[in-house]
């Protein structure tokens, strides 16, 4: 297959605005090493801004299936591009579990993310990672995560810093590298439009 060069579905000529539906370290951290591994692409031309807004997901602490954790994502990137004036495009991010198996109990974490620019949205996840028994036991008993992995790791507030995804590889796969991987994969539409010869989906209503 031939490949077609790129066109980026933002503008080149300025400075690019990308709404952020969350004010947590490490996602905002994942996004910037997002953007920074696209500086080779080049993508976007040009200078960007971050504009970290406070969005809500609408869904549990911990969604319990993908499809709750990519409405989560999707919910957010609606509200913050809508709460944030002169921003191109929004990035909503949102972690979740989902269930791979009962017997044995397999429960994998993935973080998910969704681009949107008010009327095409590109959408990626992390990879996942499978959780103890105990502690995915305990999630789909109903505690947050969060709550499970402070206990687990004798910790305070770990999904401020390294989160789930650092404890469960002993950091070598950290919070915000997870949510890194899903922008990189949610924003492929617009960066590489040239392989699929068409850019960012319509999004569904």
């Amino acid at each position: 297959m031939r490949h077609v060069p790129a066109r980026s579905a933002l503008p080149t000529d300025r400075r690019v605005r990308i709404a952020v539906g969350s004010l947590r370290g490490p996602k905002l951290a994942g996004v910037r090493a997002a953007l920074e591994r696209l500086a080779g692409v080049p993508w976007p031309d040009g200078a960007v801004e971050l504009l970290p807004v406070d969005a809500v997901s609408g869904q549990a602490d911990t969604p319990l299936s993908a499809e709750a954790t990519l409405a989560g994502a999707r919910a957010r990137a609606r509200a913050a591009l809508g709460s944030a004036p002169g921003a191109d495009i929004a990035l909503g991010l949102e972690g979740g579990v989902e269930i791979l198996g009962r017997e044995p109990l397999e429960v994998a974490l993935r973080n998910w993310a969704v681009a949107w620019d008010g009327s095409r949205e590109g959408i990626g996840s992390s990879a996942g990672v499978l959780l103890p028994e105990s502690v995915a036991a305990a999630v789909l008993a109903g505690e947050d995560l969060a709550a499970v992995i402070d206990r687990c790791a004798a910790e305070h507030d770990v999904r401020s810093r390294q989160g789930a995804f650092g404890v469960l590889t002993a950091g070598v796969v950290n919070r915000a590298d997870a949510y890194a991987q899903a922008v990189l994969t949610a924003l492929a539409p617009f960066y590489a439009a040239g392989w699929s010869g068409r850019g960012p989906r319509p999004a569904r209503e």
